[in-house]
């Protein structure tokens, strides 16, 4: 179809792919509404070796994803879970997927994220897992020859959580994108079904065939 073909069709059937594209935001508005918020608060520790020695510094980074794996297990959570008086489990912390435990050996650090339906929850846990773990580094240490430790510090403990889901402005701009797709398929369906329907001397040239008169409005037939 030449460009004019599609301008036509948008003229005369736009209001489908509107209507459906409102109406499918509007129904991620409101499915977003509907769920139970999850918050998310993470925070970053750093690893030091006691002393400026590439050889220990290399022995960090080998060590920093079992370091990091040590956090993910019931021992140490149910620790947590003990000293802060969660209503919580460790099965509902590692098979429900609400702690994420990462480590970044290119700059020797370890983030931990928690997600939770309660802020306040989800940000007191972040913070007494990284005290916890920072207590236990500097235990092991006190067992160490000085130039041997490995120093862990917190950065900065979590002071907020932030919404993890629903994201309501992608589910309203996804909703609002897959109607007018929808919308469009619909329009263009209809428009290929009526193809073969004269209503204008403008469908007759559009078919190559030529009108040898018309039958006027009723208006004009009054007048």
């Amino acid at each position: 179809m030449e460009l004019g073909e599609y301008i036509r069709i948008i003229r005369r059937r736009g209001w489908i792919v509107v209507l459906l594209a409102f109406l499918t935001a509007a129904a991620g508005f409101g499915f977003s509404k509907t769920q139970v918020p999850i918050y998310e608060a993470n925070l970053r520790m750093t690893v030091r070796p006691a002393r400026a020695d590439w050889g220990l510094g290399q022995v960090v980074g080998d060590l920093l994803r079992s370091l990091a794996g040590d956090i993910t297990t019931h021992s140490f959570l149910q620790q947590v879970i003990d000293r802060e008086q969660l209503d919580t489990t460790t099965d509902d912390l590692l098979n429900g997927k609400s702690v994420f435990v990462k480590d970044e050996a290119a700059d020797y650090t370890i983030s931990i994220v928690v997600r939770d339906p309660s802020e306040q929850v989800a940000v007191q846990m972040v913070n007494a897992i990284a005290d916890l773990f920072v207590e236990k580094r500097r235990q092991w240490n006190d067992l160490q020859d000085k130039r041997d430790r490995i120093d862990v510090e917190i950065r900065d403990h979590a002071r907020y959580a932030s919404v993890y889901s629903p994201n309501t402005k992608i589910n309203v701009a996804a909703g609002g994108v897959l109607g007018a797709l929808i919308g469009t398929l619909i329009a263009f369906v209809m428009e290929w079904l009526e193809a073969g329907i004269v209503r204008s001397s403008e469908d007759m040239d559009r078919l190559g065939i030529p009108a040898l008169g018309a039958i006027p409005a009723e208006s004009e037939w009054r007048r």
